[in-house]
């Protein structure tokens, strides 16, 4: 069985060309219904449609379900997930964690300045003996974001 994909096949042509048809045949359908007055429907044969009440209050209804989950429901689910202001989470994430994992293990360094990092390719010393050096030879730092777990660790520890 192939893997579902969202690129443009066959099938998937044939299946949004019949919903397109589907929605305009049933939505003039409805504008027929909703406004043609309901003589000529009992003149031709047809006496067992919904009340004209259905055909504005379906609509309302559904539009205001939606306004309610739009404005209210939905920014609600999202404070909802957010954690609170004292959890690690908000101060913190996975790169931040790894970048102070190598902060720490490059105060393990030889005095020659070789890193003792376990994995090559995830050290980080050149790029601290960078900031350092830019930080000795300058006297007022520019305005830059202050690093996440330095800020954590000065207000949590």
């Amino acid at each position: 069985m192939p893997e579902h994909t969202p690129a443009p096949t066959a099938s998937r042509a044939v299946y949004g060309f019949v919903m397109f048809l589907s929605f305009n045949i049933f939505f003039i359908l409805y504008l027929i219904w909703a406004l043609v007055p309901e003589a000529y429907f009992e003149h031709i044969g047809i006496d067992f449609l919904p009340q004209r009440y259905w055909a504005v209050s379906v609509p309302i209804y559904i539009l205001t379900v939606l306004t309610v989950f739009a404005f209210l429901i939905y920014p609600s689910l999202g404070l909802l997930m957010t954690p609170d202001m004292n959890d690690m989470r908000t101060i913190t994430d996975e790169i931040g964690k790894r970048r102070k994992q190598n902060g720490q293990k490059l105060n393990y360094s030889s005095k020659k300045g070789n890193c003792v990092c376990k994995d090559q390719r995830q050290c980080w010393k050149e790029y601290y003996d960078l900031g350092a050096q830019v930080e000795i030879t300058k006297r007022i730092p520019a305005v830059s974001d202050l690093d996440m777990w330095d800020v954590s660790e000065h207000l949590h520890l």
